[in-house]
């Protein structure tokens, strides 16, 4: 299956800067797009048209956009998102400076055969399984609509390590190359996650119903070699941002 989804996060001043006027212009033209043979006019009559966006009410989210401080509910995004994106393919042409000058900045990118169900599948079972009962509290994974930027950190981190340890059992001739592009030292005192990623791995090898078997398999054949390289540039791009993370699925 093709695609990808591409994570964001929101840039507000470049939203009320640069976004904010289009949107709140209801006096656009319509726009024809001949590769999906469908016309676009302005934001409010574009929630009026799209059936999965008839619960936001216009009024109600300018207003939230005009405030210092909110978040946007998934739908909310997406219904932003995608009107942007089609009204104005003519004009940004998929460049992510454009989106992200109107407050759209993309983290990364993940493509559907592989990488998006190591972290979104594997991965999220893993945490659930293995890492959040080791401990105190048990807190869930909210990947089915907004993730936070803790969450995201912590599926990176884990898959990164998952991959290292496949390098590892492998016997990689790249391990302590791996060992210090990936600054595994870095978990030396992440003693729940070295448990765990340990125990996922073992699952693994030990049930041959193990649930994402397939993808597991990918990751122990070769996918250790580039699987930790998109986690890295993950935790690269995400910085020191705190806040929610918002998913484009793109098929």
């Amino acid at each position: 299956m093709g695609g990808f989804i591409e994570f964001y996060r929101l840039d507000k001043a470049k939203i009320r800067e640069n976004l904010y006027p289009k949107i709140s212009d209801t006096s656009l033209p319509d726009v024809f797009l001949e590769v999906i043979n469908k016309s676009f006019g302005t934001f409010r009559d574009f929630l009026k048209s799209e059936r999965e966006f008839s619960g936001i009410f216009y009024e109600k989210l300018m207003l939230k956009l005009q405030q210092e401080d909110y978040t946007l509910e998934n739908n909310e995004f997406t219904a932003l998102f995608d009107w942007f994106t089609w009204y104005y393919q003519n004009d940004h042409d998929g460049n992510e400076e454009i989106f992200a000058n109107h407050g759209f900045v993309s983290i990364w990118h993940l493509t559907t055969r592989y990488e998006v169900p190591l972290l979104f599948s594997v991965t999220a079972m893993g945490i659930e399984e293995f890492y959040i009962p080791l401990l105190d509290t048990s807190p869930k994974l909210t990947i089915d609509s907004i993730l936070s930027s803790d969450e995201l950190l912590l599926m990176v981190d884990y898959l990164i390590l998952l991959s290292f340890k496949a390098a590892v059992f492998q016997k990689s001739p790249d391990v302590e190359e791996m060992r210090k592009s990936l600054e595994i030292s870095r978990f030396d005192a992440s003693f729940n996650l070295h448990i765990s990623t340990e125990k996922h791995l073992n699952t693994y090898l030990q049930y041959s119903d193990y649930l994402y078997r397939d993808e597991m398999k990918h990751l122990l054949e070769g996918g250790y070699e580039y699987i930790p390289d998109i986690m890295m540039k993950i935790k690269e791009n995400l910085g020191s941002y705190q806040g929610p993370i918002y998913l484009d699925h793109s098929y």
